[in-house]
Parts: structure tokens; C-alpha cells; sequence
């Protein structure tokens, strides 16, 4: 059993709503690792980017995403949930996918029922049937072989149609035997009510309207287990590194930057330095 899947478990099962870290590749996870956050999560929109330096469209496969989580978990004893997309293909396609990510280490894997572009400016391709939406669903969890690796359902159905319709495949989906159900394109709290009234299971969103990350205490009565606050740190890291490259380029001084360098410590501690000195005295002889 892994330790990583039971914290996560934890977290689901806590009445209280607990703040994920927005990771884009294991050097974000060792950091969120080092700060404590008890969840990670693996964004598909920043991780193509920063990992492959694609845009967020499918130019990525299921393989390209269980590399990025294996380097992860190898390198961060984090609890690691992922945008796992549509399943990258059918419901028979979803069975290879739960079964190579769960082996790479992941904690929970989200399914969408969101139906992906497949090229640039595309628009709204509307949601999978709720039909298909189920078996792919039911696929992901017959294909565990740790029963502690949670599969979420994350739905658009909030932002594609009237909330009665989106209720009922929100309810369709927690017949399955999901462990949460992720809500995309949540807009107002009477939204976020309705869908706690609607499901027993715990919720997952990011970046919701209306003043509500800031609302621990609104979220949390109202079924939210895991919050997401977007990706600033990955804003903030292309700004930082397009910015000292300039900086650079246009004639300016190394030593101008550091002030606003990590200091030996903090890297230090980062790329693990220690913990190598101490496989090197307890393992190397001469």
C-alpha cells in the first residue's frame, strides 16, 4: 500500500478543505515537497509546457504524461494528482492508461469527460456522452491494482449545461464508485450547493469564482476537499527566467540578479545535496 495514496485518502476524507500545491515538474514538486503541502497537482496545461514546451492541445500522449509523474514520485514523496485528460482514447484506452500511471507512483488520476481539441482554435467540443462518460469511468477503476489509487471524475458539465442536466451527470458519475468528483467551469456558490446536495463524494476545484478561494470555511461546508489556486508558480518562473535571460542579453551585470537568486542553502537543500553526501558515506568504499 502506498503511503502517498493513504495521505491522499486522508485528505478526501477530512471534513476540512485542504490547499493543493500547482506543480509543473519535479523540481516544483521538491519544493512543494520541502514546504509540506500534502497534495501536488500535476496541471496538463503547464507540465506539456514545461516539460516538452508545447501548448495545451493534444500533442502530448499518455507516455510523455507517465514520465513526468514517474520522475515525480521519485523524486518527492508527495501525494501526486494528475490531469489524466479524456484517458487519452477510449474506455479501453483508459484501462492502459490508470494501470501506467498508477504504476509510475500517482495518488489519484482524473478522468474528463471534456471532449479534447485537436488543433489550434478549435473551440468547445462539447462532453463525451454520459454514457460513454460511465464506462470509462467504471474502466479506470477496474483497472487499478491498488484499491487505495483514486480515480476522480472531472466534469465541464457545470459550464455546458443547465444545472438540473449537470446534476444528474455529476450523480451519474458518483454511482460509478469514483473517490471525488472534480468541478471545471464551476461559475457561483448556488452552483457549488447544489452539486454538494447532489453527491456524498468530496470535491475537488480550481480556481473558483465569486471570492470563493479565499472562502476555506464556505468550500469545506460545502463538500470541497482540495482547493487548486491556479499556476502562479509557474507564471512567476517563466517571467523570472525570461526576465534574468534579458537582463543578461542586453549588457547587464551577473551580479545585478543576485539579489533575487536562491541562496547556497535553499539550493542546497532543493537538489538534495545532504541527503547524496550521506549515500556516499554510508555506501561508497575505497
Amino acid at each position: 500500500m502506498s503511503l502517498a495514496r493513504e495521505r491522499f485518502r486522508t485528505v478526501l476524507s477530512r471534513p476540512d478543505c485542504t490547499l493543493a500545491a500547482n506543480i509543473f515538474d519535479p523540481l516544483s514538486a521538491r519544493i512543494a515537497h520541502m514546504l509540506d503541502y500534502e497534495v501536488c497537482f500535476l496541471s496538463g496545461s503547464v507540465h506539456k509546457v514545461a516539460n516538452l514546451a508545447v501548448p495545451d492541445i493534444v500533442l502530448v500522449n499518455m507516455s510523455d504524461l507517465v514520465d513526468v509523474c514517474r520522475r515525480i514520485t521519485r523524486i518527492a514523496d508527495v501525494s501526486l494528482m494528475h490531469d489524466g485528460e479524456d484517458g487519452f482514447g477510449n474506455a479501453v484506452n483508459v484501462v492502459r492508461s490508470v494501470k501506467e500511471l498508477e504504476a509510475a507512483g500517482v495518488s489519484a488520476i482524473e478522468i474528463e469527460d471534456a471532449i479534447p481539441p485537436t488543433r489550434f482554435n478549435q473551440g468547445d467540443l462539447g462532453l463525451f456522452s454520459q454514457k460513454e462518460q460511465v464506462g470509462k469511468l467504471e474502466a479506470a477503476l477496474a483497472a487499478r491494482t491498488d484499491p487505495m489509487t483514486a480515480v476522480v471524475a472531472r466534469t465541464t458539465a457545470l459550464a455546458q449545461f443547465p444545472l438540473d442536466e449537470a446534476l444528474g451527470r455529476i450523480k451519474a458519475y458518483s454511482k460509478t464508485g469514483v473517490d471525488a468528483i472534480r468541478l471545471a467551469g464551476l461559475k457561483t456558490r448556488d452552483q457549488l450547493e447544489a452539486v454538494h446536495k447532489a453527491t456524498p463524494l468530496p470535491l475537488t476545484v480550481l480556481s473558483p469564482p465569486d471570492g470563493m478561494a479565499n472562502d476555506r470555511e464556505f468550500l469545506a461546508a460545502n463538500g470541497v476537499s482540495i482547493l487548486m489556486a491556479g499556476n502562479p508558480a509557474f507564471g512567476m518562473a517563466i517571467q523570472a527566467i525570461y526576465d534574468s535571460f534579458k537582463h543578461l542579453k542586453d549588457g547587464g551585470a551577473v551580479e545585478d540578479l543576485a539579489p533575487r537568486e536562491a541562496d547556497a542553502a535553499l539550493l542546497r537543500r532543493v537538489n538534495r545535496t545532504d541527503e547524496f553526501i550521506q549515500l556516499q558515506e554510508q555506501f561508497l568504499r575505497e
